[in-house]
C-alpha cells in the first residue's frame, strides 16, 4: 500500500486522486472498504496519523496499528498553514489558528518520520502547493564541490544525495561551493525529501542523478538507506558571496539552517 497521510485540509483526497491517474493503481479513500481481491496488490489510501480528541488535543494513533497497515511507501503532505487555514474555512466552515495548524502539522510530520525510521518504512515529503513564495521560510545551506554545482546549474543532477536529512521540512537549499571556490553560489528550490532503501531509491533517480552507479553505492556503503532531495527550479548568482557575508564563521560539515529572508537580503 502507498499511504498517504497530513493532516485535516493539506489535499490528501486531490493529491491522491492524481496519483492514481498518473501511476495507474486504485485509490481507496480513508473509511472505504477495500475489496478482498485488492487486499495484497498495491493500491492509495489515506488517513491522519495524528489526530484531535473531543478535548481538542493531539493524539497519535498507536504504532502496532500502523503496522498491520502493510504500508510499502509512506507519503507526507504538507502545505502551507495559511493555505490550510482557507480550505478548512471553505470546506468546513471551521476557523482555525495558523499557529495551532502549524504545531498540528508539525506533530503529524515528526511523528511520521519517527513511523518511517523505526518501521523502516520507504518515505517522501512532498509540498502540496505550486506557488513561489517560501512555505516554512527555512532554508538549509549545504557545503557541496563545485563540479556537483555545476551539474545542478546545467540541470543534469535533480537529486542531491545525503547520508543524513535535515530535519525541519525546508523549501529551498543554498550550496556553497566547497574549495576551491569557497562561496555560496546559488539556489535551488526542494520538491521533495526521500528516504529509502538504497536499490529503491537509486531506482528512482539514477536518470539525474548526476552520479554514477559505483559512486552511489560507495557513497551509500555502510547504510541500508539512502537519502535524497528532489530539486526544483535552480539559480545560479552572478555575483557569489562567502560565508562571513551571512554571519557564519565557520564552514557546515553537513548542512546548516539558514533563515531564506536574511539570504534575500544578502543577495
Amino acid at each position: 500500500m502507498i499511504f498517504v497521510c497530513g493532516i485535516q485540509g493539506v489535499g490528501k483526497i486531490q493529491y491522491c486522486r492524481q496519483l492514481s491517474r498518473k501511476i495507474g493503481k486504485p485509490y481507496f479513500p480513508a473509511g472505504e472498504p477495500i475489496p478482498k481481491n485488492e487486499l495484497d496488490a498495491d493500491f492509495i489510501s489515506d488517513g491522519h496519523l495524528c489526530f484531535l480528541n473531543e478535548r481538542h488535543e493531539i493524539r497519535q494513533v498507536e504504532e502496532k496499528k500502523i503496522r498491520t497497515l502493510k504500508i510499502k511507501l509512506l507519503i507526507i503532505l504538507v502545505d502551507k498553514p495559511l493555505m490550510i487555514k482557507r480550505k478548512l474555512e471553505q470546506r468546513d466552515k471551521t476557523v482555525w489558528e495558523e499557529s495551532f495548524i502549524e504545531y498540528f502539522q508539525k506533530r503529524e510530520l515528526e511523528y511520521a518520520l519517527r513511523l518511517g525510521q523505526n518501521l523502516g518504512l520507504d518515505y517522501k515529503i512532498v509540498t502540496n502547493n505550486n506557488e513561489s513564495e517560501s512555505y516554512f521560510g527555512k532554508s538549509i545551506l549545504l557545503p557541496i564541490k563545485p563540479l556537483y554545482t555545476e551539474k545542478i546549474f546545467m540541470g543534469e543532477k535533480k537529486y542531491e544525495f545525503r547520508k543524513k536529512l535535515c530535519t525541519e521540512n525546508i523549501d529551498k537549499i543554498y550550496f556553497y561551493a566547497t574549495s576551491p571556490v569557497k562561496k555560496i553560489v546559488g539556489e535551488a528550490d526542494v520538491l521533495e525529501k526521500y528516504s529509502m532503501e538504497k536499490k529503491r531509491l537509486w531506482n528512482l533517480t539514477y536518470s539525474h542523478s548526476g552520479i554514477s552507479a559505483d559512486f552511489f553505492e560507495q557513497y551509500f556503503q555502510t547504510h541500508t538507506r539512502a537519502n535524497a532531495y528532489k530539486l526544483g527550479k535552480s539559480t545560479r548568482y552572478a555575483s557569489p558571496f562567502t560565508l562571513g557575508e551571512i554571519g557564519l564563521n565557520y564552514t557546515p560539515q553537513s548542512y546548516a539552517y539558514i533563515n531564506t529572508d536574511i539570504m534575500n537580503r544578502s543577495m
